[in-house]
């Protein structure tokens, strides 16, 4: 059984509006604040990672659109709550406009390079699968760094 095109964007449009949801809790300063923990990425790394990745995968290796990805670039972004809130939106229309892309792939365009360890080859669904767990995975994981910001809120105020 495939899964349609259309299900996996709505799925990946979900997952993003989650994202700006969490953001939105914060303010400017705070979305570019690591949490209390050694190593801990900020608010506006995580989405600014996830939203690439998932652009890199679906986009590039799907699709087969040229990248100009830097992905360490990711983890030193910083910015405003509202220009992730663009780059959301951005993401979501993006992914709109490959639907019809999507729905007939059937190949890869390019050599996934990944820390996900796949056991068998990496196929057209596989790497839509992973562009949406690198969504799932980042939402949950920023849900958390945020609820910890804002923990350190509430004890400084």
């Amino acid at each position: 059984m495939a899964i349609p095109a259309d299900d996996f964007v709505r799925f990946c449009e979900r997952t993003i509006d989650g994202m700006v949801a969490a953001v939105r809790r914060l303010d400017d300063d705070e979305v570019n604040r690591p949490p209390p923990l050694v190593g801990g990425n900020t608010p506006y790394q995580l989405v600014t990672h996830a939203l690439s990745a998932c652009a890199w995968w679906t986009s590039h290796i799907v699709c087969g659109r040229p990248s100009s990805r830097d992905r360490d670039s990711e983890f030193r972004a910083r910015g405003l709550v509202a220009e992730l809130e663009n780059a959301a939106a951005h993401s979501k229309a993006a992914l709109r406009d490959l639907l019809p892309t999507l729905a007939t792939a059937d190949r890869l365009h390019g050599v996934p390079m990944t820390q996900t360890e796949l056991d068998g080859e990496w196929t057209v669904g596989a790497a839509l699968i992973h562009a949406y767990e690198e969504l799932a995975q980042h939402l949950g994981h920023l849900e958390v760094t945020v609820d910890l910001i804002l923990t350190g809120r509430s004890s400084n105020g």
